[in-house]
């Protein structure tokens, strides 16, 4: 067998789901490694899909219906089964539309390196919700059990959020010198880093893009990866997320945004696992640039997308040609496109008004010299520099362009 590409350690979990109006969902798939496992397989079509690999915990009553629409995803999936326990389950109770709070019902099991198959150890990049202590362990067990031959694997980073609090961060700094990939999201890098104060402290403040960078720049200032060329990527919700890396930042929008109006999108129906799919995807992403950060982010805004349209994992279905449909609509690669295209358009308009205040900048500077000089701008003048601040301005535009487009997108966009 070939060695898989793509492996996430993290946790199967069936879930109970309470709505607000009191009804239940029974046994709805669910857990961090579901949904980044989904994430990554939104990419890659059969026999592809082979190349992602997933181990999972079952016990005793595990759900025949869940088995088959994990099997139904045709990828590498090996179940540890356990005759004598129960299977991770869940109890996800919605206080409101925006609001849930998670319990397990059987006690969790976590994955570890030594229970998957050789073949997996091998997989390019790995993906682990954990704390910081577990990071380290699983990253320096799979360096230990894998084939020594291959080049070293990429590793995304999601600490657990029990785990993101201030005083873990001196351990978490110790992790990301492991890892390529840290990803909290906004309010786990907030509480991470010690500015919330309070569990009732408004942590929206913490979406704004100044926040965001901050935050970004404090993480930054530790060593991330061995050769600390790592990056860090703060999810942010409905504003999508800040991928930064030491050279540079770049918010990367959510494929569902919210209205201008402030009303919530009608296609997102739950986030639960968001974040999840958009690190499946991302690893995804990552293969498909050549491991641009910026670009694979894109692939993750659209894994995370198809995952808040329902509760649960998307639905993958086939049409009579036996071509895979996704929750019924568009597929990956057409969302792809449009987000692309909509990041063009924030770049134009950026690229916009930097080339105006530049401009507006030469010719105060060109008047100030003038009249420093006793020159007035009559005609004559401008007659004689109007070709130099076309040149000028053409030059900075081409510089401009240069500055934002340079390694953004792939040549076939």
């Amino acid at each position: 067998m070939t060695d898989p590409y793509l492996c996430s350690l993290s946790q199967c979990i069936i879930d109970d789901i309470k709505l607000p109006d009191g009804t239940f969902r029974k046994d709805v798939l669910s857990g961090g490694g579901v949904y980044a496992t989904y994430g990554m397989r939104l990419w890659f079509s059969p026999p592809e899909s082979l190349r992602i690999a997933y181990s999972f915990h079952a016990g005793y009553d595990f759900p025949i219906n869940i088995l088959e629409k994990l099997l139904s995803l045709n990828i590498s999936l090996t179940q540890i089964w356990h005759s004598n326990l129960p299977s991770i389950r869940g109890l996800a109770t919605f206080t409101s539309a925006d609001q849930r709070i998670f319990v397990y019902q059987t006690p969790p099991i976590g994955t570890v390196p030594a229970d998957l198959p050789s073949s997996y150890l091998n997989s390019k990049i790995f993906h682990f919700i954990c704390s910081p202590s577990w990071a380290s362990q699983h990253i320096t067990e799979i360096l230990k059990l894998r084939d020594k031959q291959l080049p070293p694997p990429i590793f995304v980073w999601e600490p657990v959020p029990n785990s993101t609090i201030k005083e873990n961060l001196q351990s978490c700094v110790e992790a990301m010198k492991m890892v390529n990939v840290l990803s909290p999201n906004h309010e786990e890098a907030a509480a991470l880093l010690g500015l919330i104060s309070g569990e009732d402290e408004e942590v929206d403040r913490f979406l704004s893009e100044e926040m965001l960078m901050y935050m970004a720049d404090k993480f930054l200032s530790y060593q991330i990866g061995p050769q600390g060329n790592g990056c860090v990527i703060i999810r942010a919700s409905y504003k999508g997320c800040l991928v930064a890396t030491k050279e540079k930042k770049e918010i990367i929008p959510a494929y569902w945004t919210i209205s201008r109006d402030g009303i919530k999108n009608p296609h997102v129906i739950d986030v639960t696992g968001a974040g999840n799919a958009f690190c499946g995807g991302f690893m995804a992403g990552l293969l498909r640039s050549n491991n641009d950060v910026f670009e694979a982010a894109l692939y993750g805004s659209v894994s995370a997308s198809f995952t808040v349209e329902q509760l649960g994992a998307p639905r993958l279905e086939f049409d009579q040609n036996g071509n895979e449909i996704w929750n019924s609509g568009e597929s990956p690669y057409e969302r792809l496109h449009k987000l692309k295209q909509r990041v063009k358009e924030k770049i134009k308009e950026r690229l916009k008004v930097k080339l105006k205040e530049r401009i507006q900048g030469k010719l105060k500077n060109k008047d100030t010299n003038h009249h420093q000089n006793g020159i007035e701008t009559g005609e004559m003048d401008k007659d004689n520099n109007i070709g130099k601040d076309s040149s000028d301005i053409i030059s900075d535009g081409r510089d401009l362009i240069d500055e934002n487009f340079r390694d953004r997108m792939s040549p076939a966009d």
